[in-house]
This record gives C-alpha cells, structure tokens and sequence, in this order.
C-alpha cells in the first residue's frame, strides 16, 4: 500500500474535500462573473440603443414638421397651384366658383335644416323625469 499510515489517509481525504470546496466556489464565482459580464454587456447595448434612438428623434421630428409645415402651406401660385385649388373648390351647378362666403353659408343651411329636425323631433319625443328622452324600446303605447 502506498499510504502506511492512517494520518495520511485522513490528511489526503481533507485536502481532497478543501480541493472539492475551492473548487465549487470558484465554480459559484465564475457563474456570477458570467452573469454580471452578461449585464454589464445588456447595459451597454441599452445604453447603444438609447443613444441610436436619441439621434434619430432629432431627424424624424425635423420630417414631422416638415410635412405639418407642407399640409399647413398654401398651394402654390401658377397652373400648377390653380388646378389643386380647383380640386378642392366649390362648384355652382353651372361649373363656377362658388365664394368662400357662401360656401360657409351653404355648410350653415344644412347644419341648420339638420338641426330644426332634431328639434322636432325632441319637442314631442317622450321624456324621464329627469328630462332624459326616453329609448324607444322603452316607450309604451298609451
């Protein structure tokens, strides 16, 4: 037998097990060492993403108001400018331009013969208590 005596043996058995125990908590550090590495890498690719979004803000706000600016804009002078405002015009039936004064005025006549009948059809519709109207799956025949 290689080891005579029993210290030995015991000495080889502890150092094995101390061998064992090292060799776990290394095992235990490396394994935090790889996951705080893995964060710090997600922190940087955070911090990457953020500044990629942070330069592109600036270009697309700049396009935003580019268009708000370009729908806000007159049409311009010319053939050009005159057919898209005669797209958009409003017509006599004999194929004139009708003023802006009396298109406001003709879009007032309508909102108001719409609106005379919704007022009377409310002076004789049926009410709650409260002045609410009633439904008409509600209302009984009297």
């Amino acid at each position: 037998m290689l080891f005579r005596r029993r210290d030995d043996l015991v000495r080889l058995s502890a150092l094995t097990s101390d061998i064992a125990a090292r060799l776990q908590r290394l095992e235990l550090g490396h394994l935090q060492l790889r996951a705080r590495l893995e964060s710090d890498r997600q922190v940087r690719l955070l911090a990457a993403n953020l500044a990629g979004a942070a330069q592109a803000a600036p270009v697309i706000g700049a396009a935003i108001e580019r268009f708000a600016r370009s729908m806000r804009a007159p049409f311009p002078r010319g053939r050009a400018g005159g057919l898209a405002r005669a797209r958009h015009a409003w017509r006599y039936l004999d194929g004139t331009f009708m003023l802006e004064s009396e298109k406001f005025e003709a879009y007032r006549e309508e909102h108001e013969r719409y609106a005379a009948g919704g007022r009377a059809r409310a002076r004789t519709a049926e009410r709650t208590a409260d002045g609410r109207f009633l439904l008409s799956s509600v209302r009984t025949n009297v």
